[in-house]
């Protein structure tokens, strides 16, 4: 029966590559989140934008919504950059994790490579042995219908 001589360090260089890309995922979950928030600020000032259109069409807009539409305005800005800093971070960490995952993946699959070597080389001494003694038996059998 075959068994790999490395096999618990595959097998744990499989559970290394399930954390890096647990890890991967939840970097990726994170930045995604932050580019919902990017998308949910814009569409903030875009909806308060209309707003504002539609009062200037009917005329009710008065300068004091005018500040407040302004203050609010540079308040979104404020946040949306600072979201947009948060998703720079967060590119990176994505690409860290996911560097870390090829390297991860790059090992796991280096001893899967050796693994399988080493099972070819097992089936082939196994085939040997098995038409040896094939061969054996079957020179021992004409060998006893000579006598």
């Amino acid at each position: 029966m075959f068994k790999f001589s490395m096999q618990t360090a595959l097998d744990v260089r499989g559970k290394q590559e399930k954390v890096q890309m647990k890890e991967m995922a939840l970097a990726l979950a994170a930045q995604q989140e932050i580019e919902s928030q990017i998308e949910a600020v814009d569409l903030e000032v875009q909806g308060s934008n209309q707003q504002m259109n539609q009062q200037k069409h009917q005329g009710a807009f008065t300068i004091d919504q005018f500040r407040f539409l302004d203050h609010f305005k540079q308040k979104k800005r404020l946040e949306r950059g600072r979201f947009v800093a948060q998703h720079k971070e967060a590119v990176v960490q994505t690409e860290t994790k996911r560097l870390a995952l090829v390297e991860a993946s790059k090992k796991r699959k280096t001893l899967e490579i050796l693994r399988d070597r080493e099972l070819t080389r097992f089936q082939a001494k196994t085939a040997k042995w098995e038409r040896e003694f094939v061969d054996e038996v079957a020179s021992n059998q004409f060998s006893q219908k000579q006598r």
